[in-house]
Protein backbone atom coordinates (compact mmCIF):
# COMPACT_ATOMS: atom_id res chain seq x y z
CA UNK A 1 0.00 0.00 0.00
CA UNK A 2 1.43 3.12 -1.01
CA UNK A 3 1.48 6.33 1.23
CA UNK A 4 -1.13 8.11 -0.52
CA UNK A 5 -3.41 4.92 -0.33
CA UNK A 6 -2.73 4.23 3.16
CA UNK A 7 -4.10 8.41 3.97
CA UNK A 8 -6.82 7.86 2.10
CA UNK A 9 -7.66 4.36 4.37
CA UNK A 10 -7.23 6.90 6.79
CA UNK A 11 -9.72 9.34 6.30
CA UNK A 12 -12.01 6.53 5.13
CA UNK A 13 -11.94 5.14 8.30
CA UNK A 14 -12.29 8.23 10.16
CA UNK A 15 -14.37 10.62 8.33
CA UNK A 16 -17.70 9.49 9.78
CA UNK A 17 -16.30 10.68 13.27
CA UNK A 18 -15.95 14.49 12.05
CA UNK A 19 -15.73 16.83 14.79
CA UNK A 20 -16.13 13.99 17.42
CA UNK A 21 -12.81 12.92 16.85
CA UNK A 22 -11.01 11.69 20.27
CA UNK A 23 -7.16 12.99 20.56
CA UNK A 24 -5.12 10.60 18.47
CA UNK A 25 -1.84 10.14 16.72
CA UNK A 26 -0.33 8.28 14.45
CA UNK A 27 2.85 6.40 15.58
CA UNK A 28 5.65 3.66 14.86
CA UNK A 29 7.06 2.67 11.30
CA UNK A 30 3.56 4.27 9.61
CA UNK A 31 5.39 7.51 10.59
CA UNK A 32 8.75 6.65 9.93
CA UNK A 33 7.67 5.85 5.70
CA UNK A 34 5.04 8.56 5.76
CA UNK A 35 8.33 11.07 6.39
CA UNK A 36 10.58 9.10 3.97
CA UNK A 37 7.90 8.42 1.20
CA UNK A 38 7.92 4.67 1.46
CA UNK A 39 4.88 2.86 0.71
CA UNK A 40 3.03 1.75 4.62
CA UNK A 41 0.18 -0.53 5.33
CA UNK A 42 0.59 -0.59 9.15
CA UNK A 43 -1.80 2.32 11.13
CA UNK A 44 -0.45 2.69 14.15
CA UNK A 45 -2.62 5.25 16.47
CA UNK A 46 -2.78 5.73 19.89
CA UNK A 47 -5.66 7.83 21.88
CA UNK A 48 -6.74 8.00 25.62
CA UNK A 49 -9.69 4.86 25.58
CA UNK A 50 -8.37 2.62 22.40
CA UNK A 51 -10.79 -0.21 23.08
CA UNK A 52 -14.17 2.32 22.90
CA UNK A 53 -12.78 4.17 19.84
CA UNK A 54 -12.33 0.96 18.29
CA UNK A 55 -15.81 0.07 19.08
CA UNK A 56 -17.49 2.18 17.77
CA UNK A 57 -15.52 2.77 14.27
CA UNK A 58 -16.74 -1.06 14.39
CA UNK A 59 -20.38 -0.57 14.78
CA UNK A 60 -20.40 2.74 12.04
CA UNK A 61 -18.22 0.05 9.52
CA UNK A 62 -19.72 -3.06 10.45
CA UNK A 63 -16.24 -4.38 11.11
CA UNK A 64 -14.35 -6.82 13.02
CA UNK A 65 -12.69 -5.89 16.47
CA UNK A 66 -9.75 -7.81 17.07
CA UNK A 67 -7.95 -7.72 20.76
CA UNK A 68 -4.23 -8.49 20.84
CA UNK A 69 -1.04 -8.41 22.11
CA UNK A 70 1.14 -6.13 19.13
CA UNK A 71 3.23 -5.33 21.86
CA UNK A 72 4.66 -6.95 24.93
CA UNK A 73 3.63 -4.19 27.44
CA UNK A 74 0.54 -2.88 25.70
CA UNK A 75 -2.68 -4.34 24.92
CA UNK A 76 -3.90 -3.13 21.07
CA UNK A 77 -7.04 -3.30 19.40
CA UNK A 78 -7.47 -4.11 15.91
CA UNK A 79 -10.56 -2.71 13.66
CA UNK A 80 -10.76 -5.22 10.82
CA UNK A 81 -12.14 -4.72 7.52
CA UNK A 82 -14.94 -8.00 7.10
CA UNK A 83 -14.27 -7.63 3.26
CA UNK A 84 -10.55 -6.97 3.15
CA UNK A 85 -8.32 -8.52 6.38
CA UNK A 86 -5.75 -6.16 4.95
CA UNK A 87 -7.49 -3.52 5.81
CA UNK A 88 -7.29 -2.15 9.32
CA UNK A 89 -6.49 -0.09 11.89
CA UNK A 90 -4.51 -0.53 15.21
CA UNK A 91 -5.65 1.83 18.22
CA UNK A 92 -3.73 1.43 21.45
CA UNK A 93 -3.42 3.38 24.79
CA UNK A 94 -0.96 6.42 25.49
CA UNK A 95 1.47 4.69 27.43
CA UNK A 96 3.77 6.47 29.71
CA UNK A 97 1.36 9.43 30.68
CA UNK A 98 1.72 11.64 27.27
CA UNK A 99 2.28 11.20 23.99
CA UNK A 100 5.81 12.49 24.82
CA UNK A 101 6.39 9.57 27.72
CA UNK A 102 5.33 6.84 24.90
CA UNK A 103 7.26 7.62 22.21
CA UNK A 104 10.47 7.65 24.98
CA UNK A 105 8.95 3.96 25.37
CA UNK A 106 9.64 2.67 21.80
CA UNK A 107 11.99 1.19 19.99
CA UNK A 108 14.30 3.49 17.65
CA UNK A 109 14.33 6.89 17.27
CA UNK A 110 13.51 7.11 13.70
CA UNK A 111 10.14 4.86 14.99
CA UNK A 112 9.20 7.32 18.16
CA UNK A 113 7.71 10.55 16.43
CA UNK A 114 4.20 10.80 16.14
CA UNK A 115 1.70 12.74 14.31
CA UNK A 116 -1.29 14.36 15.56
CA UNK A 117 -4.67 13.07 13.42
CA UNK A 118 -6.93 16.22 12.69
CA UNK A 119 -10.39 16.07 12.69
CA UNK A 120 -10.10 17.40 9.23
CA UNK A 121 -8.00 14.33 8.60
CA UNK A 122 -5.43 15.68 7.96
CA UNK A 123 -1.61 15.94 10.17
CA UNK A 124 -0.63 18.76 12.96
CA UNK A 125 2.76 19.24 13.39
CA UNK A 126 5.64 16.29 13.72
CA UNK A 127 6.18 15.13 17.07
CA UNK A 128 9.66 14.42 17.97
CA UNK A 129 10.95 14.42 21.19
CA UNK A 130 13.88 11.98 20.75
CA UNK A 131 15.58 13.54 17.22
CA UNK A 132 14.15 10.65 14.93
CA UNK A 133 13.56 13.19 11.81
CA UNK A 134 17.36 14.14 12.39
CA UNK A 135 18.34 10.06 12.60
CA UNK A 136 15.86 9.75 9.31
CA UNK A 137 18.08 12.11 7.23
CA UNK A 138 21.61 10.71 8.92
CA UNK A 139 20.12 7.10 8.08
CA UNK A 140 21.08 5.63 11.12
CA UNK A 141 19.10 3.52 13.84
CA UNK A 142 19.58 4.59 17.26
CA UNK A 143 18.12 3.02 20.09
CA UNK A 144 15.53 5.25 22.54
CA UNK A 145 17.49 5.05 25.57
CA UNK A 146 19.63 2.48 27.45
CA UNK A 147 16.81 -0.23 28.63
CA UNK A 148 15.86 -0.61 24.92
CA UNK A 149 16.71 -4.08 24.46
CA UNK A 150 16.65 -5.16 28.04
CA UNK A 151 12.60 -4.06 27.84
CA UNK A 152 12.53 -6.30 24.75
CA UNK A 153 15.50 -8.01 23.43
CA UNK A 154 13.89 -8.99 19.94
CA UNK A 155 14.43 -5.73 19.26
CA UNK A 156 18.02 -6.52 18.81
CA UNK A 157 16.75 -8.38 15.47
CA UNK A 158 14.27 -5.63 14.45
CA UNK A 159 17.23 -3.32 14.64
CA UNK A 160 19.65 -5.02 12.15
CA UNK A 161 15.87 -5.63 10.15
CA UNK A 162 14.92 -2.41 9.77
CA UNK A 163 18.62 -1.46 8.54
CA UNK A 164 18.29 -3.96 6.03
CA UNK A 165 15.10 -2.97 4.88
CA UNK A 166 16.07 1.27 4.59
CA UNK A 167 19.79 0.75 3.78
CA UNK A 168 20.82 2.66 7.27
CA UNK A 169 23.09 2.16 9.79
CA UNK A 170 22.58 0.73 13.07
CA UNK A 171 24.46 3.54 15.68
CA UNK A 172 27.53 2.28 17.21
CA UNK A 173 26.45 2.94 20.57
CA UNK A 174 23.22 0.66 19.96
CA UNK A 175 25.75 -2.33 18.29
CA UNK A 176 27.25 -2.21 21.91
CA UNK A 177 23.99 -2.20 23.91
CA UNK A 178 22.60 -5.29 21.87
CA UNK A 179 25.78 -7.29 22.52
CA UNK A 180 25.37 -6.65 25.82
CA UNK A 181 21.96 -7.82 25.69
CA UNK A 182 21.86 -10.60 22.83
CA UNK A 183 21.87 -13.63 25.61
CA UNK A 184 18.52 -12.43 26.69
CA UNK A 185 17.10 -13.73 23.10
CA UNK A 186 17.20 -16.98 24.42
CA UNK A 187 13.85 -15.80 26.69
CA UNK A 188 11.88 -14.06 23.96
CA UNK A 189 9.10 -16.67 22.06
CA UNK A 190 11.06 -18.53 19.03
CA UNK A 191 7.97 -17.19 16.83
CA UNK A 192 8.69 -13.47 17.04
CA UNK A 193 12.42 -14.48 16.63
CA UNK A 194 11.28 -16.25 13.18
CA UNK A 195 9.25 -13.65 11.94
CA UNK A 196 12.25 -10.53 12.46
CA UNK A 197 14.98 -13.57 10.86
CA UNK A 198 12.31 -14.43 8.19
CA UNK A 199 11.84 -10.66 7.22
CA UNK A 200 15.83 -10.00 7.31
CA UNK A 201 16.35 -12.97 4.99
CA UNK A 202 13.52 -11.57 2.61
CA UNK A 203 15.80 -8.69 2.00
CA UNK A 204 18.13 -8.81 -1.07
CA UNK A 205 21.24 -8.20 0.56
CA UNK A 206 20.43 -9.77 3.94
CA UNK A 207 23.91 -11.49 3.96
CA UNK A 208 26.46 -9.07 5.52
CA UNK A 209 23.19 -7.63 8.34
CA UNK A 210 23.48 -11.95 9.27
CA UNK A 211 26.82 -11.24 9.39
CA UNK A 212 26.22 -8.24 12.29
CA UNK A 213 23.70 -10.77 13.96
CA UNK A 214 26.83 -12.91 14.25
CA UNK A 215 28.88 -10.38 15.25
CA UNK A 216 26.73 -8.96 17.70
CA UNK A 217 26.29 -12.83 19.48
CA UNK A 218 22.87 -12.99 18.56
CA UNK A 219 22.61 -15.72 16.35
CA UNK A 220 24.73 -18.06 18.38
CA UNK A 221 21.40 -17.70 20.59
CA UNK A 222 19.07 -18.62 18.16
CA UNK A 223 20.68 -21.00 16.05
CA UNK A 224 23.30 -22.65 18.72
CA UNK A 225 24.00 -25.20 15.75
CA UNK A 226 26.28 -22.78 14.20
CA UNK A 227 28.96 -23.01 17.05
CA UNK A 228 30.29 -26.10 15.60
CA UNK A 229 30.62 -24.83 12.16
CA UNK A 230 32.73 -22.05 13.22
CA UNK A 231 36.62 -23.47 13.00
CA UNK A 232 36.19 -26.14 11.59
CA UNK A 233 38.57 -26.62 9.07
CA UNK A 234 37.59 -28.07 5.84
CA UNK A 235 39.54 -29.52 2.79
CA UNK A 236 41.63 -27.99 -0.23
CA UNK A 237 38.13 -27.24 -2.65
CA UNK A 238 37.61 -25.07 0.31
CA UNK A 239 39.19 -21.59 1.86
CA UNK A 240 37.05 -21.23 4.65
CA UNK A 241 35.83 -23.33 7.72
CA UNK A 242 32.40 -24.38 7.75
CA UNK A 243 30.94 -21.47 9.06
CA UNK A 244 32.51 -19.38 6.96
CA UNK A 245 31.49 -21.46 3.58
CA UNK A 246 28.03 -21.13 4.63
CA UNK A 247 28.33 -17.32 5.52
CA UNK A 248 29.75 -17.32 1.74
CA UNK A 249 26.79 -19.17 0.08
CA UNK A 250 24.46 -17.21 1.35
CA UNK A 251 26.04 -13.93 -0.60
CA UNK A 252 26.69 -15.73 -3.42
CA UNK A 253 23.36 -16.94 -3.72
CA UNK A 254 22.04 -13.36 -3.02
CA UNK A 255 24.70 -12.18 -5.92
CA UNK A 256 23.12 -14.56 -8.41
CA UNK A 257 19.30 -13.35 -7.93
CA UNK A 258 20.95 -9.93 -7.99
CA UNK A 259 21.29 -9.73 -11.80
CA UNK A 260 19.16 -12.92 -12.45
CA UNK A 261 19.07 -12.71 -16.21
CA UNK A 262 23.42 -12.69 -16.24
CA UNK A 263 23.10 -15.91 -14.38
CA UNK A 264 19.41 -17.65 -15.14
CA UNK A 265 19.37 -16.90 -18.68
CA UNK A 266 15.19 -17.27 -19.98
CA UNK A 267 14.44 -18.67 -16.61
CA UNK A 268 14.97 -15.71 -14.54
CA UNK A 269 11.37 -14.40 -14.62
CA UNK A 270 10.46 -17.97 -13.67
CA UNK A 271 13.04 -18.19 -10.83
CA UNK A 272 12.04 -14.91 -9.43
CA UNK A 273 8.01 -15.82 -9.78
CA UNK A 274 8.69 -18.95 -7.80
CA UNK A 275 10.65 -17.08 -5.07
CA UNK A 276 8.29 -14.74 -4.40
CA UNK A 277 5.50 -16.78 -2.53
CA UNK A 278 6.20 -15.62 1.53
CA UNK A 279 8.94 -17.48 3.31
CA UNK A 280 10.00 -19.75 0.31
CA UNK A 281 13.09 -17.34 -0.43
CA UNK A 282 14.04 -17.24 3.59
CA UNK A 283 14.00 -21.10 3.97
CA UNK A 284 15.97 -21.08 0.63
CA UNK A 285 19.03 -18.69 2.41
CA UNK A 286 18.30 -20.63 5.88
CA UNK A 287 19.50 -23.99 3.80
CA UNK A 288 22.30 -21.70 2.34
CA UNK A 289 23.13 -21.19 6.30
CA UNK A 290 22.52 -24.70 7.49
CA UNK A 291 23.28 -26.90 4.24
CA UNK A 292 26.75 -27.65 5.91
CA UNK A 293 25.39 -28.48 9.59
CA UNK A 294 26.14 -32.17 9.75
CA UNK A 295 29.87 -31.81 8.47
CA UNK A 296 31.26 -31.06 12.12
CA UNK A 297 29.81 -34.65 13.54
CA UNK A 298 31.23 -36.59 10.42
CA UNK A 299 34.43 -34.72 9.90
CA UNK A 300 37.51 -37.28 9.47
CA UNK A 301 41.00 -36.86 8.63
CA UNK A 302 42.90 -39.18 6.32
CA UNK A 303 46.52 -39.18 7.26
CA UNK A 304 47.38 -39.45 3.22
CA UNK A 305 47.94 -36.78 2.16
CA UNK A 306 46.28 -34.92 5.40
CA UNK A 307 42.99 -34.88 3.72
CA UNK A 308 39.89 -34.31 5.25
CA UNK A 309 36.33 -35.58 4.30
CA UNK A 310 33.14 -35.05 5.42
CA UNK A 311 30.96 -38.45 4.19
CA UNK A 312 27.22 -38.71 4.76
CA UNK A 313 27.26 -34.87 6.42
CA UNK A 314 24.28 -34.67 4.45
CA UNK A 315 22.41 -37.64 6.04
CA UNK A 316 23.48 -36.05 9.38
CA UNK A 317 22.70 -32.82 8.75
CA UNK A 318 18.82 -33.51 7.64
CA UNK A 319 18.15 -34.95 11.51
CA UNK A 320 19.99 -31.89 13.15
CA UNK A 321 17.93 -29.73 10.69
CA UNK A 322 14.42 -31.59 11.33
CA UNK A 323 15.62 -30.81 14.69
CA UNK A 324 16.40 -27.25 14.44
CA UNK A 325 13.01 -26.52 12.23
CA UNK A 326 10.66 -28.17 15.36
CA UNK A 327 12.24 -25.69 17.91
CA UNK A 328 11.53 -22.59 15.54
CA UNK A 329 8.18 -23.86 15.14
CA UNK A 330 8.25 -23.70 11.16
CA UNK A 331 5.31 -24.49 9.75
CA UNK A 332 5.11 -28.21 8.17
CA UNK A 333 5.93 -27.08 4.28
CA UNK A 334 8.63 -24.89 6.10
CA UNK A 335 10.05 -27.41 7.79
CA UNK A 336 9.81 -30.39 5.05
CA UNK A 337 11.38 -27.71 2.63
CA UNK A 338 14.46 -27.16 4.74
CA UNK A 339 14.68 -30.45 5.47
CA UNK A 340 14.91 -31.60 1.87
CA UNK A 341 17.60 -28.84 0.71
CA UNK A 342 20.09 -29.75 3.66
CA UNK A 343 19.72 -33.45 3.00
CA UNK A 344 19.90 -33.38 -0.77
CA UNK A 345 22.17 -30.18 -1.39
CA UNK A 346 24.47 -32.98 -2.34
CA UNK A 347 22.42 -34.29 -5.37
CA UNK A 348 22.20 -31.12 -7.49
CA UNK A 349 25.76 -31.34 -7.82
CA UNK A 350 25.65 -34.94 -9.06
CA UNK A 351 23.00 -34.16 -11.73
CA UNK A 352 25.22 -32.06 -12.89
CA UNK A 353 27.25 -34.64 -14.43
CA UNK A 354 27.62 -35.30 -17.74
CA UNK A 355 26.16 -38.53 -18.44
CA UNK A 356 23.54 -37.73 -16.44
CA UNK A 357 20.25 -38.23 -19.15
CA UNK A 358 17.32 -35.64 -19.41
CA UNK A 359 15.08 -38.37 -18.44
CA UNK A 360 16.87 -38.56 -15.00
CA UNK A 361 15.93 -34.64 -14.49
CA UNK A 362 12.70 -35.40 -15.69
CA UNK A 363 12.14 -37.98 -12.82
CA UNK A 364 13.69 -35.96 -10.04
CA UNK A 365 11.34 -32.81 -10.87
CA UNK A 366 8.27 -34.89 -11.06
CA UNK A 367 9.34 -36.39 -7.19
CA UNK A 368 10.24 -32.44 -6.04
CA UNK A 369 8.65 -30.05 -8.10
CA UNK A 370 9.40 -26.38 -7.72
CA UNK A 371 11.85 -27.84 -4.95
CA UNK A 372 13.93 -28.98 -7.75
CA UNK A 373 14.93 -25.38 -8.66
CA UNK A 374 15.70 -23.78 -5.12
CA UNK A 375 18.32 -27.09 -5.24
CA UNK A 376 19.31 -25.84 -8.11
CA UNK A 377 20.05 -22.66 -6.90
CA UNK A 378 21.49 -23.76 -3.60
CA UNK A 379 24.39 -26.08 -6.01
CA UNK A 380 25.51 -22.95 -7.99
CA UNK A 381 25.75 -20.31 -4.57
CA UNK A 382 27.34 -23.47 -3.09
CA UNK A 383 30.07 -24.00 -5.89
CA UNK A 384 30.71 -20.44 -6.26
CA UNK A 385 31.36 -20.53 -2.55
CA UNK A 386 34.11 -23.13 -3.15
CA UNK A 387 37.39 -20.96 -3.84
CA UNK A 388 40.00 -23.32 -2.10
CA UNK A 389 43.14 -24.18 -3.77
CA UNK A 390 41.60 -27.44 -5.30
CA UNK A 391 38.74 -26.21 -6.87
CA UNK A 392 38.25 -26.50 -10.40
CA UNK A 393 37.73 -23.25 -11.82
CA UNK A 394 36.80 -24.64 -15.14
CA UNK A 395 34.49 -27.14 -13.39
CA UNK A 396 32.86 -24.37 -11.41
CA UNK A 397 31.90 -22.71 -14.86
CA UNK A 398 30.58 -26.17 -16.16
CA UNK A 399 28.57 -26.76 -12.87
CA UNK A 400 27.05 -22.81 -13.39
CA UNK A 401 26.30 -22.98 -17.34
CA UNK A 402 24.65 -26.76 -16.31
CA UNK A 403 22.61 -24.43 -13.83
CA UNK A 404 21.83 -22.48 -16.19
CA UNK A 405 20.03 -24.60 -18.80
CA UNK A 406 18.77 -26.38 -16.56
CA UNK A 407 16.59 -23.99 -14.95
CA UNK A 408 16.16 -22.58 -18.43
CA UNK A 409 14.56 -26.10 -19.37
CA UNK A 410 12.59 -26.19 -16.41
CA UNK A 411 10.21 -23.56 -16.88
CA UNK A 412 10.44 -24.16 -20.89
CA UNK A 413 9.65 -27.60 -21.33
CA UNK A 414 9.72 -29.52 -17.30
CA UNK A 415 6.61 -26.99 -16.13
CA UNK A 416 4.37 -27.32 -19.07
CA UNK A 417 5.12 -31.21 -19.12
CA UNK A 418 4.31 -31.29 -15.22
CA UNK A 419 1.00 -29.72 -16.06
CA UNK A 420 -0.25 -31.46 -19.14
CA UNK A 421 -2.96 -34.05 -19.12
CA UNK A 422 -2.07 -37.89 -18.23
CA UNK A 423 -2.51 -40.01 -21.83
CA UNK A 424 -4.19 -42.67 -19.88
CA UNK A 425 -5.67 -42.71 -16.30
CA UNK A 426 -6.52 -45.66 -13.87
CA UNK A 427 -9.94 -45.98 -15.24
CA UNK A 428 -8.57 -46.95 -19.03
CA UNK A 429 -6.57 -49.79 -17.22
CA UNK A 430 -9.40 -50.60 -15.42
CA UNK A 431 -11.17 -51.20 -19.12
CA UNK A 432 -8.06 -53.30 -19.91
CA UNK A 433 -9.34 -55.71 -17.40
CA UNK A 434 -6.53 -55.07 -14.92
CA UNK A 435 -7.46 -55.58 -11.01
CA UNK A 436 -7.70 -52.71 -8.74
CA UNK A 437 -4.08 -52.78 -6.99
CA UNK A 438 -0.79 -51.02 -6.44
CA UNK A 439 0.03 -52.65 -10.71
CA UNK A 440 -2.25 -50.06 -11.86
CA UNK A 441 0.21 -46.95 -10.29
CA UNK A 442 3.38 -48.98 -11.64
CA UNK A 443 2.18 -49.46 -15.07
CA UNK A 444 0.90 -45.69 -15.00
CA UNK A 445 3.98 -44.33 -13.85
CA UNK A 446 6.09 -46.31 -16.06
CA UNK A 447 3.97 -44.62 -18.97
CA UNK A 448 4.92 -41.51 -18.01
CA UNK A 449 8.42 -41.89 -17.81
CA UNK A 450 8.57 -43.30 -21.06
CA UNK A 451 6.69 -39.86 -22.24
CA UNK A 452 9.11 -38.03 -20.34
CA UNK A 453 11.96 -39.26 -22.64
CA UNK A 454 10.01 -38.77 -26.30
CA UNK A 455 8.97 -42.69 -26.46
CA UNK A 456 5.32 -42.44 -26.49
CA UNK A 457 3.78 -39.37 -27.80
CA UNK A 458 0.23 -40.49 -28.17
CA UNK A 459 -2.78 -42.15 -26.25
CA UNK A 460 -3.06 -44.82 -28.57
CA UNK A 461 0.85 -44.93 -27.94
CA UNK A 462 -0.22 -44.89 -24.10
CA UNK A 463 -2.51 -47.71 -24.19
CA UNK A 464 -0.19 -50.03 -26.02
CA UNK A 465 2.17 -49.72 -24.08
CA UNK A 466 -0.17 -50.40 -21.04
CA UNK A 467 -1.43 -53.31 -22.61
CA UNK A 468 2.29 -54.89 -23.07
CA UNK A 469 3.53 -53.88 -19.78
CA UNK A 470 -0.05 -56.17 -18.25
CA UNK A 471 1.08 -59.09 -20.58
CA UNK A 472 -1.76 -58.98 -22.58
Amino acid sequence: MHTTDATTQLRRWLAPLGIELPPLFMVGGAVRDYRLGRPYKDLDLICPAPEALARRLGRIHHAAVVPFLKKVDAPCHRVVSRADPEDFLDLSPIAGGSVEGDLARRDFTVNAMALPVLPENGFGPLIDPLGGRRDLAARVIRACGPNAFRDDPVRILRAVRIAAELGFAVAAATLDLARKGAAALAAVAVERIVKELFDLLAQPASARHIRTLDDLGALDVILPEIGPLKGCGQNAYHHLDVWGHSLAALEQLEALLADPVAHFGAAAGGVLDLLSPPHRLPVLKLSCLLHDIGKPACRREVTEGRRVQFHGHEKIGAGLIETVARRLKLSVRDRERLVLLVSRHMQAADWSRPEVRPETLMKWSRRLGDDMVLLILLCMADTLAKQGPAADAGERRRRLHWGRETLEAYFDTVVPALGAAPLITGDDLLALGLAPGPRIGEILARVTAARDAGQVTTRREALEMARKAAGQ
